[in-house]
């Protein structure tokens, strides 16, 4: 009986992050001239980011939102992509935001995803239509052996 209390304990203690990051507020962040409605940390602050540098699990929280918003950028913006090879992850983008904070210390560190995705994207090529298939050649039709007598 105890062993189930702690199992569901430990469950609780896992999934309370992500429980807390879906039900958060969205967070409001300007993007080009206009309000747009992010979806985010309840505390996205440069300060809150700035606190959880020694923290791996919640860097990774916060690495793996951002990379869901660089994918709902690239999905929303089909003409101006991110490439995956082009996207840091880890320590440099770690070191990105670190940056990105100090200078900005009292902005949201989505204030640097936005920043970096707008360094990072760039215009995907308008795709060319295919070429109009040929029809096959005509083959004259195979000429059958005599019939043996």
């Amino acid at each position: 009986m105890m062993k189930a209390f702690l199992q569901r304990a430990v469950l609780v203690l896992i999934s309370l992050p992500a429980l807390l990051l879906v039900m958060s507020p969205p967070a409001r962040a300007a993007a080009q001239g206009r309000q747009v409605e992010i979806f985010s940390f309840e505390d996205a602050s440069c300060a809150a980011w700035m606190k959880s540098s020694g923290n791996k699990g919640v860097r990774a929280q916060y690495e793996f939102w951002i990379r869901g918003f660089v994918s709902g950028h690239n999905y929303g913006n089909q003409a101006l992509q991110v490439r995956i090879g082009a996207f840091p992850s880890g320590e440099v983008l770690y070191r990105y935001l670190d940056q990105y904070c100090l200078d900005s210390s009292t902005s949201s560190f989505v204030g640097g995803a936005i920043k970096l995705v707008e360094e990072l994207r760039e215009p995907v090529a308008a795709s060319r239509a295919a070429p109009a298939k040929r029809a096959p050649a005509k083959s004259e039709p195979a000429k059958t052996p005599p019939a043996a007598k």
